[in-house]
């Protein structure tokens, strides 16, 4: 009895009631209501509720002290592993379905059973399986890709695509490419007229061989399944093969970098596979494969040139040969002005609509909006901006929650993703933070990359040696719980695997379609974009009605504006509620 007074102190008890007010929160927060009836309708029972919490912490502390036998401090710090995961609780999104309570709970209740493995220390991985680290992660990336391409095709089949309408558009800009009209598109002319994307001439022979919306998806998944890869080998250099696995893992489900697999193959959503190679060579000092990676990644989208401009900076901020810090540089500088005169010079030929390169033409007309002196306007562009409306950026902390908030800022690599998080953050369109969309895919890279190295440099610690703790079991044990805290956020994206099964209206609009001469233009609802993108035109109705044939369904309404352009056709196929019109 003694010795197991001893284990308490004041700093333990202080550390049961830190964790035990969160535990209380987490009730609350899944059971709204419930516990607010039951246990805190009045004061002697929420004091009793917070007693049993606190008692039930203490148990859990002393049975780890006794089983482990350990120092105080150490059990301290074992039982705040354990029950950290508890912390993660309240992320998780109790809208919507009630069956996804369950996923919440399996995750914690996994989340201990690993801690304890790893506290035990004994190798079960190995043990049990009797498998390696590097086949591990090879049977991830095939059941990665062999999912996602699933239902990425099932979702494309069924008419079912997250934003159909910019799939369409790119779909349609390969198709007229490899017919001899240069990434011609029906909505900006050309895609060229949007964005500096030449890497997309690399995606040309795979398309030309299989011209069909689904080459552009699987291509993507494939090379973001890949990606892993040289996040693996960064994440093993920085810690060790075993703490390396759930980073990755953690890297693969992480919310902005996994929804890609749902998204459009917009240019970026290619572009980790070359980030991770292009800052693994920066790291290991080969410079040639560095450049040659870097340059394959500024020609993917216009502001990548930017985190080439960054590499020099960093090359700089470590002293590096000259090389590293002029090359980046300058392939930067000279990638952003060359951009902007692609960008201006197919706007002319095609005379698109400036909108279309938002990220130059938002900028330009916000700054311009205000006159008077240059203070008047830069107050008036960042008073528009994200930056004066937090209080709708909830989204933007998932960026870091997952990654537990402080850990990337341990590291100087978190500065790479810096440029697209400020012009998100400049920008004046909300939805830019949201996972399903593109624009964060650079700042998850780095931010993983640095919570690696934030892992290492917390290892690394006085306080951390203290706790008589091996430095490998440490980094295992956080890179554990940095894998369960991004499936705990898994929330945010698990609604875009939903889709519609309709196959017979599928099949019949499928059927409409094929009547339409390929040379003829056609308008569509925007959830059909995708099925009428592989000719020279078409247009969506919620844009406007100007073709030579217009399909709909019952399901679609026309606005009242538009319904008078029906007497201009004719209708010439009606079947499971699929109609299509000739104009006469």
């Amino acid at each position: 009895m003694a010795d197991i007074i001893r284990l308490v102190s004041l700093k333990h008890i202080a550390h049961i009631f830190f964790l035990g007010l969160i535990i209380i929160y987490s009730i609350i927060f899944i059971f709204p209501g419930q516990i607010d009836n039951i246990f805190l309708d009045t004061y002697p029972k929420a004091a009793f509720f917070v007693f049993l919490v606190d008692i039930l912490l203490l148990f859990i502390l002393i049975f780890l002290s006794l089983c482990f036998k350990k120092e105080p401090s150490t059990a301290l710090f074992y039982s705040g592993i354990v029950l950290s995961c508890i912390i993660l609780l309240p992320f998780w999104n109790q809208t919507g379905d009630d069956s996804l309570f369950y996923i919440p709970i399996i995750i914690v209740l996994c989340s201990q059973v690993s801690f304890f493995f790893i506290l035990s220390k004994r190798d079960y991985l190995n043990r049990i399986f009797r498998i390696k680290y590097k086949t591990l992660l090879l049977v991830f990336i095939i059941f990665y890709f062999v999912f996602f391409a699933y239902i990425g095709i099932q979702k494309v089949n069924n008419l079912s695509f997250f934003y159909s309408r910019d799939f369409a558009i790119y779909n349609q800009s390969f198709w007229n490419t490899i017919r001899g009209r240069f990434f011609e598109n029906s909505t900006y002319g050309s895609n060229f007229a949007c964005h500096n994307s030449w890497f997309f001439i690399i995606l040309i022979p795979f398309y030309y061989i299989l011209p069909n919306p689904l080459t552009l998806l699987i291509l993507k998944i494939l090379l973001l399944a890949f990606s892993s890869i040289p996040f693996y080998l960064i994440a093993r250099r920085i810690l060790n093969e075993a703490s390396a696995i759930p980073l990755t893992l953690a890297f693969m489900a992480y919310p902005f970098l996994i929804s890609q697999n749902f998204t459009p193959p917009h240019e970026i959503t290619y572009a980790p596979f070359f980030i991770l190679f292009t800052y693994y060579f920066f790291k290991v000092g080969k410079f040639f494969p560095f450049m040659f990676f870097l340059l394959v990644l500024v020609s993917i989208k216009e502001h990548l040139a930017l985190v080439a401009i960054m590499f020099g900076f960093i090359a700089l901020a470590h002293k590096k040969n000259p090389k590293w810090i002029i090359w980046p540089v300058a392939l930067g500088i000279v990638w952003a002005v060359f951009s902007i005169g692609i960008i201006s010079y197919f706007q002319k030929i095609y005379h698109s609509h400036p909108d279309a390169a938002w990220l130059l033409v938002n900028f330009k007309a916000r700054l311009l909006r205000q006159n008077g002196r240059i203070f008047d306007k830069i107050t008036s562009f960042i008073a528009s901006s994200n930056m004066a409306r937090w209080y709708k950026l909830k989204f933007a902390l998932l960026l870091f929650t997952p990654v537990g908030v402080i850990l990337p800022f341990l590291s100087n690599s978190c500065l790479f993703g810096l440029p697209e998080f400020l012009i998100n953050l400049l920008s004046d369109r909300p939805v830019v933070f949201a996972p399903p969309w593109h624009y964060n895919i650079v700042v998850s890279c780095f931010l993983l990359i640095a919570a690696s190295e934030g892992i290492k440099k917390i290892s690394d610690c006085r306080w951390v040696k203290k706790l008589k703790i091996e430095t490998d079991t440490f980094t295992l044990l956080v890179s554990v719980f940095i894998f369960f805290s991004v499936l705990m956020h898994s929330y945010s994206w698990l609604w875009l695997l939903k889709y519609k099964k309709d196959y017979i209206y599928a099949k019949t609009v499928k059927e409409a379609i094929s009547i339409v001469p390929k040379e003829a233009s056609i308008t569509v609802p925007q959830k059909m974009a995708i099925q009428v993108s592989l000719r020279p035109r078409y247009s969506l109705i919620e844009d406007e009605i100007y073709a030579d044939y217009l399909l709909i369904d019952k399901e679609t309404a026309l606005p009242e504006h538009k319904k008078d352009i029906l007497l201009g056709y004719n209708q010439i196929f009606n079947k499971e509620g699929i109609l299509l019109f000739k104009k006469k």
